[in-house]
């Protein structure tokens, strides 16, 4: 690869909370059609976020943000995260978070093409249940929960990020076209979502000075 690194892609992610108040058979990828009515006690859910640099919200901004991005690049964003907190009805104890993502790449003709290259190398959603610690690996769809030197695990294909295309890369792509559904979420307990990312090598020069703008969606269900 040739060229100015100065002139590479630059990549901006921001956070949002796009819908909250519904139950787990209004994600439109999972039951086709109209929604049917929540019931009452699952319309008054709120979900809020952090960074590490902004307080309590409906969104963040600029929470991984990475300049002269050139293929074959990765970024680790160490100490960057999304803070997800939820607050339930009293009769309602625990929900379900979804994650997807939308973005603005290249041109509005093919906003995937960059898409296919910003690798996710690295994606986990932590939690507290019962007391306990627990992450889930994105990447894989298994939860890892330690307790006095002890492990347990569990598996869900509704927590890994399926590579939809088949093209031997886990991209935005891949999480706009298949969301995460149903992490566990508990009310009053705070959870966080990190990641690393890769703009892949075989990335052409037809991205230099371009901006690659992600916006990760979260929404809260009722369980």
């Amino acid at each position: 690869m040739t060229g100015n690194r100065a002139k590479y892609l630059l990549l901006v992610v921001m956070a949002v909370v796009v819908a909250s108040g519904s139950i787990r058979a209004a994600y439109a990828w999972y039951v086709p059609g109209y929604p049917p009515r929540p019931p009452a006690q699952c319309t008054r859910l709120d979900l809020k976020l952090c960074d590490q640099d902004e307080r309590w919200g409906d969104g963040v901004s600029e929470t991984w943000m990475a300049s002269d991005m050139a293929p074959g690049d990765e970024f680790a964003f160490d100490g960057s995260f999304v803070g997800l907190a939820a607050e339930f009805p009293r009769r309602v104890s625990k929900g379900a978070i979804g994650i997807t993502c939308r973005y603005n790449a290249w041109t509005v003709a093919q906003p995937d093409r960059m898409a296919k290259y910003m690798v996710i190398t690295a994606c986990t959603y932590q939690y507290t249940r019962n007391g306990q610690e627990w992450e889930i690996n994105l990447l894989t769809g298994i939860a890892t929960r330690a307790t006095n030197g002890h492990g347990s695990t569990s598996f869900s294909r509704d927590w890994q990020i399926q590579d939809v295309d088949r093209d031997g890369r886990i991209t935005f792509s891949d999480l706009k076209r298949r969301p995460l559904r149903d992490l566990p979420s508990l009310s009053g307990d705070e959870a966080s979502f990190q990641m690393s990312v890769r703009f892949d090598q075989a990335a052409g020069n037809e991205f230099q000075a371009d901006t690659f703008t992600l916006t990760m969606v979260y929404t809260l269900t009722c369980g």
